[in-house]
């Protein structure tokens, strides 16, 4: 479990909150024998004090709790591609062949699942074996939030842990992994120059109009990594940052399927989606003199949406509006 510091003490998370609870709790009967002692000498009632002192420190308590859960949720997630929040069923056990129990091992039962459904499929009601961060950091029927990364994936789900974190931290545990999914894109709006809803017309290949604007035929084959540039016309639906409604504009996108251009977004005729587009930089020249798409860029003026995320489903509109809305700082 990740570890703080606090006074001398070196601590996990639940011990935290229960330190700052025991700390006002010991305050409020400081203060409240001392307001009794002051009470007897001058025959005066303040009873009111030690509550509103107490109210005070319990609420700095929380204060701190809920922003120590908030950190330490957000430097799980980063490590974590499965989070989930379940109830303890069995500690020293173990439902994978492979994997001995010991008290290392727990299974769980997942109420909710926040990350990895795209990797092990939606564990919301299966049971999980999980590898914890040390020996008997859970108990049999404890909820928590556990943060980690899939060790099995047979029959059932095993996750080896990177952090677990009392139930009580779900909405910074929620808030921490939807920020690891909007960094990339947050990186894509960064370097976007127009940012739009839009409705692809129609795609074509350059490569062959390119050659007959020149009157040339092509003499080499094409590279083996060859982006295959193809452009769509779009037309833009609703402008989030530059453009008009109703705009059309061209987009260029590498259609190859090599390795290197996989993960590439692929356009299609009639598709309906959220375009975080660039214009082409200097630091992208070599790619585009080597595959010919700079001879297309003296004719045309273009966006290229060449990096992972840089199309998004048109559902994640709201999305995108929320960011683009959001302070700088938070980015």
């Amino acid at each position: 479990m990740a570890i703080c510091f606090v006074g001398a003490w070196r601590c996990s998370m639940k011990e935290f909150l229960q330190n700052c609870r025991v700390r006002a709790l010991l305050t409020l009967v400081s203060i409240k024998r001392r307001s009794a002692h002051c009470d007897a000498n001058t025959g005066s009632s303040r009873d009111w004090l030690p509550f509103v002192t107490a109210a005070l420190i319990l609420s700095a308590s929380i204060t701190a709790g809920t922003a120590f859960a908030q950190t330490e949720a957000r430097a799980a997630a980063e490590r974590s591609s499965i989070v989930v929040r379940g109830k303890v069923l069995r500690t020293n056990a173990s439902d994978e062949p492979l994997l001995a129990p010991s008290n290392q091992t727990a299974i769980i039962s997942v109420d909710e699942m926040y990350a990895g459904n795209e990797i092990a499929g939606d564990q919301k009601g299966q049971t999980v074996t999980v590898i914890l961060t040390q020996p008997n950091a859970v108990k049999p029927g404890e909820e928590a939030l556990f943060f980690g990364n899939p060790r099995f994936l047979g029959k059932s789900l095993t996750i080896a842990d990177e952090a677990e974190l009392p139930a009580s931290a779900a909405a910074s545990a929620s808030s921490a992994v939807q920020a690891r999914r909007d960094r990339p894109v947050l990186e894509r709006l960064a370097a976007a120059n127009l940012v739009f809803r839009g409705m692809v017309e129609s795609v074509r290949p350059i490569a062959g109009e390119t050659a007959a604007a020149q009157g040339t035929r092509t003499k080499a084959p094409p590279s083996e990594h060859d982006p295959e540039w193809h452009v769509a016309t779009v037309r833009i639906v609703t402008p989030l940052r530059g453009g008009a409604a109703g705009e059309i504009v061209n987009v260029v996108f590498a259609a190859s399927r090599d390795i290197t251009w996989f993960n590439s977004p692929k356009l299609k005729q009639g598709q309906d989606a959220v375009f975080i587009a660039h214009s082409p930089s200097k630091e992208e020249e070599p790619i585009y003199r080597s595959s010919g798409l700079d001879k297309f860029l003296g004719t045309e003026t273009i966006y290229l949406v060449t990096e992972p995320f840089a199309v998004l489903p048109a559902a994640d509109e709201g999305r995108i509006r929320r960011l683009l809305a959001a302070p700088k700082e938070t980015k």
